[in-house]
């Protein structure tokens, strides 16, 4: 499974337009609308083991931000022990053969091993928590709140949604998220959730996505959120962060999961009063 875990996918093309500085305390990617009306809302992005500075998440948060008029914050929760991009040829190369796998699978465990340890959930819960109150209390006083979380992020984002508070987070997002703890994750959503979910995904398969359609399709029947699961077809884990450029079925998957969520917290954010 360690090798399944964001193993699809490519680094993309493009210079991210942001800018980097403290946010609260933390180190953080900000994208932010073109001249014009101010942002309509805000968006915090929860990135994959690659972490804050890989340019797939910088420019999928500049695009957020021009396409919904948002600000967009892409923090460094991980402290500094994100996967180095490099690793995700090492990451391919464990789905091949040949006298160089057991290389790549000791470099491989090499990050992941103190990687869970410095990105438990007794540290991130906190750091994120803290982050996402003095947001609220000083950026986003009078605007809305999305998450949007990739693979590790899923799994922040989905806890996020349980929050009952209504002044922490407006509406989460993700795409193929792993670690979840299933069912119980998905039945403890409370917050407007929307999933994308690949059909060959091997850390959230296909009929945990069936799953979690039926659950949330029921809290929406009984006036419990609004909430969506949608699925792509032939799509792999990774597929809406790192879907190589270079082909087309993945370029188009990546980007209607991109459409998605700009759609999602669209909807989401306009039946906010604030």
């Amino acid at each position: 499974m360690v090798g399944q875990c964001c193993a699809t996918g490519s680094l993309h093309a493009g210079t991210p337009q942001g800018n980097v500085r403290k946010v609260h305390g933390l180190d953080c990617y900000v994208a932010e609308p073109n001249a014009g009306p101010p942002p309509k809302g805000i968006v915090v992005i929860f990135p994959d083991i690659f972490g804050w500075t890989m340019p797939n998440t910088r420019l999928l948060a500049d695009r957020y931000a021009a396409k919904g008029r948002w600000t967009v914050y892409l923090p460094e929760f991980m402290d500094g022990h994100a996967a180095p991009t490099s690793l995700l040829a090492s990451l391919d190369a464990l789905d091949g053969s040949g006298a160089t796998k057991a290389w790549h699978l000791m470099k491989v465990l090499s990050f992941f091993m103190p990687f869970k340890f410095y990105a438990r959930d007794a540290v991130m819960r906190p750091r994120i928590f803290d982050f996402l109150h003095a947001l609220r209390k000083n950026e986003a006083q009078r605007l809305p709140i999305g998450v949007a979380g990739f693979c590790w992020g899923g799994k922040r984002t989905t806890i996020l949604s349980h929050n009952t508070n209504p002044e922490l987070v407006d509406a989460t997002y993700t795409a193929h998220p792993s670690e979840l703890d299933f069912p119980a994750d998905i039945e403890k959503v409370v917050k407007p959730t929307s999933i994308a979910a690949g059909t060959l995904d091997n850390l959230f398969f296909i009929e945990q996505a069936d799953k979690a359609e039926a659950i949330l399709k029921a809290k929406t029947e009984k006036g419990e959120g609004v909430h969506e699961v949608v699925r792509y077809e032939g799509a792999k884990h990774g597929f809406a962060i790192k879907g190589s450029e270079d082909d087309e079925k993945e370029r188009e998957r990546s980007v209607r999961a991109e459409e998605q969520a700009v759609a999602w917290f669209e909807g989401r954010f306009a039946e906010c009063r604030y």
